[in-house]
This record gives C-alpha cells, sequence and structure tokens, in this order.
C-alpha cells in the first residue's frame, strides 16, 4: 500500500545511512505537519500519547507498529538506530533494525510517519467515587489494530511485510 492513500498519518523522519556503521540516523523533520498540513510543536514527537508508526520505503508501507512507552514516538524507534546491540534486544526490534539496514544499503529512502490519538480529560472510578483524569489516553493496540485492519481491507488480507509477528513467522 502507497503512503500516499493513507489519510491520517504524518511525516516525521527520514531515515540516514552511516558511512561505516551498522548504526542508522534518523532526521527528525525541523517543520512537522499533521496530516491536514496544520503546524505540530516538537513536542508530539516526545510526548506520551497512543500512537502507530508507519515504516515506508519508497512510497510502500513495510510496517505498522504502535507504542504508549514513556518518551514518546523517538524513545519507541529509538531501538531501530542499531537494533538494541548494546543492550539484550528481542528478536523483533532486531529483525527491523535488520531490514531497515540492509534496505538503506539498497539506496532506498526510508521514512518514519506518524498517527496519533491525543489525550483527553475523563471521569474514572475509584474506590468511593469517580476521579478526573486530565491527561487519559487510549491504548496504542485500539490505533494498531484499526490501521492493520484498514490496511487488509485494502490489501487483499495481507499484512505489511516487515509485521512478522503478526503474520506468526517470528
Amino acid at each position: 500500500m502507497h503512503i500516499s492513500g493513507v489519510k491520517t498519518a504524518f511525516k516525521i523522519a527520514d531515515v540516514e545511512y552511516v558511512k561505516d556503521s551498522t548504526k542508522l540516523n534518523f532526521n527528525y523533520l525541523k517543520d512537522l505537519k499533521d496530516e491536514n498540513n496544520q503546524p505540530l510543536s516538537q513536542n508530539i514527537l516526545t510526548q506520551n500519547v497512543a500512537r502507530v508508526y508507519l515504516i515506508v520505503v519508497d512510497g510502500e508501507i513495510k510496517k505498522i507498529g504502535g507504542s504508549q512507552a514513556d518518551g514518546g514516538i523517538k524513545s519507541t524507534l529509538n531501538i531501530y538506530k542499531d537494533g538494541g546491540v548494546k543492550g539484550r534486544p528481542n528478536i523483533r526490534s532486531f529483525g527491523v533494525w535488520y531490514f531497515l539496514y540492509h534496505t538503506i544499503l539498497t539506496g532506498a529512502k526510508i521514512e518514519f510517519y506518524m498517527i496519533y490519538q491525543p489525550n483527553f480529560e475523563t471521569q474514572v472510578k475509584g474506590l468511593f467515587g469517580f476521579c478526573a483524569i486530565k491527561d487519559a489516553s487510549i491504548s496504542y493496540k485500539l490505533l494498531e489494530q484499526a490501521c492493520l485492519t484498514d490496511y487488509r481491507n485494502n490489501n487483499n488480507d495481507a499484512l505489511p511485510e516487515w509485521n512478522e509477528q503478526e503474520q506468526g513467522k517470528d
């Protein structure tokens, strides 16, 4: 599926090969614009919101992933710079880095896009009644599942090529 057909995502970064290294560089856009071409603060890159990322190679969506980890989308994507080789990477993170690294070596253009759901105010039940929550969020899994469902519905029930885990390949 081509990224141009997606209505809710916006570009956040380009991936760059680092000469003589197995590490990748992510060049985050300085002038962020949302899916409606409205300016966005750089804070969205570090804000803790439910989010989905799209890895796009030469315009084609290769992976749909999501997270709600502290540190925002920058923190989420950081593991893909080197596959987590300095720590104890999981096989999925290392595998995505491997795909990114070997794809960038071919001269392909790799970009990251983001879809997010803003946080909101709500009331939740406590022990004795309701408590106000000023910065509530939905689970990123709901966003990710909606994106994967849309992708499948527009691609003969196929998932993005690099979504190995969802395809039962890892």
